[in-house]
């Protein structure tokens, strides 16, 4: 496993810190990697990885991709053509620079939260989620759509830029819908259970084709089956990063915790990872406004990574003995 920070704004005292507190990887949120057009540029993206790595890191995976660049493919708009060549084009740039993994989503709504302040631990602020105040939101999108209707258009995608990766060397890794319900203000929510992340992989049988496992997303559909998760779709490796998160409570409402603060069990999560094998990336996330910490989270990212490498340590250290 690879300890891996998520990074938004790619400054010197970032990558500094990353470099200090032991991580080797990058995930970076957003980048702005355009020269022209809606789509990712190829000498950016050169360029981001030459920074990365003269601060001794590696570039592990790009996420967060503008939803402008995709809401027509999404809802199977005129225009979404154009935007799928456009895709494609940044899978092919990040691809042939060297990036290894790109995520995406097919959120028609993105990620959704009720609260933005919910207190925990410390008072700590944590966002949290109640479907009961969000059964009578109005419509968001451009049009109502429902779950055959966007099946429709994912599979339309999906069968154009898989391919188009596995050409390059990219591996796609496909995010849960976030809070796992649906429908949300208008729109079919398609990634909550493990049945449609399996159709997926069935879809397109492909090197290319796999997940992002945000454990927090999965958490929230599965309860207790966030472990049976992880090794039904570790084992079969596909699962390209993680997002190792921990929540409090499942649907129909939770909220985000610390990440020793909640109702996963972290060591045997991470134990799970261990036994199925699971090589790559793995970032903290979702994480908590803890009082004077800084914009980029300094307090709450250092404490999370610790903790994550403690509970990689531990879990290396069971394995041996448990295989003795």
């Amino acid at each position: 496993m690879k300890l891996a920070l998520g990074m938004r704004n790619v400054t010197e005292d970032n990558l500094q810190f990353a470099k200090q507190i032991g991580v080797t990887d990058l995930v970076i949120a957003g980048p702005d990697l355009t020269a022209e057009g809606d789509y990712y540029d190829y000498a950016r993206t050169v360029q981001l990885i030459t920074r990365i790595e003269a601060a001794g890191l590696r570039l592990a995976a790009l996420q967060n991709m503008p939803h402008r660049w995709y809401h027509k493919i999404i809802y199977g708009l005129p225009g979404r053509d154009e935007q799928i060549e456009n895709y494609i084009r940044s899978i092919t740039n990040v691809g042939k620079a060297g990036v290894p993994i790109l995520h995406y989503n097919f959120h028609a709504v993105r990620v959704w939260r009720t609260s933005r302040h919910t207190r925990g631990r410390g008072d700590a602020l944590f966002t949290s989620y109640d479907h009961a105040l969000m059964e009578n939101a109005p419509l968001v999108g451009p049009k109502e759509i429902g779950e055959e209707e966007m099946w429709e258009n994912f599979e339309y995608f999906a069968r154009q830029i898989i391919p188009a990766a596995e050409s390059v060397g990219l591996k796609m890794a496909l995010h849960p819908d976030d809070p796992p319900v649906s429908p949300i203000a208008g729109a079919a929510c398609l990634f909550r259970d493990m049945d449609s992340f399996q159709r997926v992989l069935d879809l397109v049988p492909s090197p290319s084709n796999g997940l992002l496992f945000c454990q927090g997303c999965f958490a929230e559909m599965l309860g207790e089956g966030v472990y049976d998760a992880i090794r039904h779709f570790g084992g079969q490796g596909k699962v390209f990063y993680v997002h190792f998160r921990n929540v409090v409570g499942s649907m129909p409402t939770f909220r985000e915790a610390f990440i020793d603060n909640g109702d996963i069990d972290m060591l045997r999560a991470m134990k799970a990872w261990k036994e199925v094998g699971f090589d790559g990336p793995m970032i903290p996330d979702h994480l908590p406004h803890m009082r004077g910490d800084s914009d980029y989270q300094h307090r709450a990212r250092a404490h999370a990574i610790g903790y994550m490498k403690a509970l990689m340590v531990a879990a290396d250290v069971l394995s041996r003995h448990s295989s003795v």
